[in-house]
């Protein structure tokens, strides 16, 4: 009976093992040992790839690396408002120029790519300076990696082109 008495005061309780803190949201794993390559997670871009993105291959491209980027920052939610509200600025943009004539649709759309390339990375400069204050020892991602993201931003552009343009030429047969 002693023996079991001196095992339980040598023995920690539940609450003397874990301390309420230390369980933060995303992090509550215990660490066996060093962290393998395969599970850390990928730095983001700089936040200029993401203009230089959406010059070259559009708005929507442009959305998809600055939602990788907050994704890998660990900020799920604007990345998603990101992607939404771009997908939304598209369409519209897309019916904007349809129904203008081809003079001004030139100026829109020049207008529209200045100021995607200077949308994102204004919408991920702060999160970067602070992920990039707590990551010192981290280098971001090249930016030659986001071109594959460019290449399905711009289809993806394409397609809402097209899911745009086939209602308004049946609504509106004089534009086409």
């Amino acid at each position: 009976m002693q023996l079991l008495a001196l095992l339980d005061n040598l023995t920690p309780t539940w609450e003397e093992t874990i301390d309420s803190t230390a369980i933060e949201p995303g992090k509550d794993y215990g660490s066996v040992g060093p962290a393998l390559a395969a599970e850390t997670p990928k730095p983001p871009f700089r936040p200029q790839v993401a203009g230089r993105i959406a010059v070259f291959f559009g708005p929507v491209a442009g959305a998809l690396v600055s939602v990788i980027s907050l994704r890998r920052m660990g900020l799920p939610l604007k990345a998603k408002r990101t992607l939404r509200w771009t997908l939304l600025a598209t369409a519209v943009l897309a019916a904007v120029l349809l129904a203008t004539p081809d003079v001004y649709g030139r100026v829109i759309g020049l207008g529209a790519e200045i100021s995607f390339y200077l949308f994102y990375p204004r919408l991920q400069q702060a999160e970067y300076a602070a992920w990039q204050s707590a990551h010192t020892d981290v280098e971001p991602s090249n930016g030659w990696r986001a071109v594959g993201w460019g290449i399905i931003g711009l289809v993806l552009f394409f397609v809402i082109f097209i899911v745009v343009a086939i209602p308004m030429s049946i609504l509106f047969p004089s534009l086409g």
